[in-house]
């Protein structure tokens, strides 16, 4: 079965045609294409948000999955790094936590850092520390930032905040590495963060920094390890 029209105005940032098509049937909203994605899928990862803005305008489902796929639509504008989709997505709604499939984890993949920023000040980190200690929570904000100063400024107040981890037992050098901070990794490591700490998975963040192709990180970490 072939796609429905929308698809391709959807894709290319068509605003005019896509309103057109809405208007004439609503339902379109919703509809499905060959690989089970809604126009708001296709929209949020091409980064066409004013499109975003109209589907969500016309009922289009904001923390809607792709059928037997868990990525939403701003886990999809995430990863692509398209900054204006996600935030358009963030003022409707979409969920930025683990819940809403962890948006920021893909966006610092690929080293999105100003998505990422958009993503930390939407409270994206702030259910992963099951804390009430606001210094360890500005830390881990400041890690997934891309924040180097604010790193190395809380730890030269509060050394010991070195080794506490998120609730997935994930410390801020596992952060670092999966984003690919080269800058934070190296203060991390200069307050003596353990390169073999292991999370509840059983990771190192030197196996975070592997597992996601983050090589710059790699090669600092061989510096660290016993030969």
């Amino acid at each position: 079965m072939a796609n429905h029209p929308i698809f391709a105005p959807a894709f290319h940032g068509d605003v005019a045609k896509v309103k057109r098509l809405l208007e004439e049937d609503g339902a379109l909203v919703d509809v499905r294409d060959a690989k089970n994605f809604t126009p708001l899928h296709v929209a949020a990862s091409r980064g066409k948000h004013e499109v975003v803005q109209l589907l969500l305008d016309h009922g289009a489902d904001v923390q809607g999955h792709a059928d037997g796929d868990t990525w939403t639509p701003i886990v999809w504008a995430a990863y692509r790094g398209h900054f204006d989709a996600v935030k358009v997505l963030i003022e409707n709604g979409a969920d930025v936590s683990t819940t809403g499939g962890n948006p920021i984890h893909f966006a610092a993949q690929r080293k999105h850092k100003d998505v990422c920023r958009l993503l930390v000040e939407a409270g994206a980190v702030d259910e992963l520390v099951d804390s009430q200690d606001a210094d360890l929570l500005n830390l881990f904000r400041a890690a997934y930032s891309y924040d180097t100063a604010t790193v190395k400024k809380i730890l030269s107040q509060r050394e010991e905040l070195i080794g506490r981890t998120d609730r997935d037992g994930r410390g801020l050098l596992h952060e670092a590495a999966t984003g690919g901070d080269t800058k934070t990794v190296r203060v991390l490591l200069e307050f003596g963060a353990d390169v073999n700490q292991r999370d509840t998975a059983g990771q190192t963040p030197v196996d975070r920094a592997a597992s996601h192709n983050q090589h710059a990180v790699t090669k600092l970490f061989q510096k660290h390890l016993p030969n």
